[in-house]
């Protein structure tokens, strides 16, 4: 019970942070290129003036899509024996699908405009490749952490069993 409200507050954490930087982004991406922005894509029906409430929620959707993902792959017994490079191959891979299903579905990117297209699969790559990188520095560094306690925790019991030792002598 405990292993699956973990999970679940995991999923809605994941939620939360794929959406803000999702918004944030496209927010962003929009007030740079202003009214141009609304030629770009149909996320920017309202050009300069911000996203409209459809926008918002159809990224909502994205997140929990790519974060339910991410979970799945993440904690399915099927990928537990893998690498951590597979498994995020995995992710990558099913995040793309899904993520070029839901630009077709939402006409995010005009299916003929091939430089959109090109655009969309490099900053895909790209932050896939960040966060990727992130996860595992993230994971090499917690790596180091438990090795360090692992072994602190075999030298206290080896002293411990020396003292008992010495002190049956």
């Amino acid at each position: 019970m405990n292993e699956q409200i973990s999970t679940l507050k995991g999923f809605i954490r994941l939620v939360m942070t794929t959406f803000s930087c999702a918004i944030l982004g496209m927010s962003a991406f929009g007030w740079i290129l202003g009214d141009a922005a609304e030629e770009t894509s149909a996320m920017f029906i309202l050009g300069g003036q911000g996203l409209s409430f459809q926008t918002i929620f159809q990224l909502l959707l994205f997140s929990i899509i790519n974060s339910a993902i991410s979970v799945v792959v993440t904690n399915a017994s099927v990928f537990k024996k893998q690498m951590l490079l597979w498994r995020m191959v995995a992710v990558m891979f099913s995040c793309l699908v899904a993520n070029i299903i839901m630009v077709v579905s939402f006409s995010w990117i005009r299916r003929d405009s091939l430089e959109a297209w090109l655009w969309f699969i490099i900053s895909f790559v790209i932050i896939f490749v960040t966060v990727a990188v992130f996860a595992i520095v993230k994971t090499l560094i917690e790596d180091r952490y438990y090795n360090h306690l692992l072994s602190d925790y075999k030298k206290r019991q080896a002293d411990s069993i020396l003292k008992k030792e010495q002190g049956n002598d």
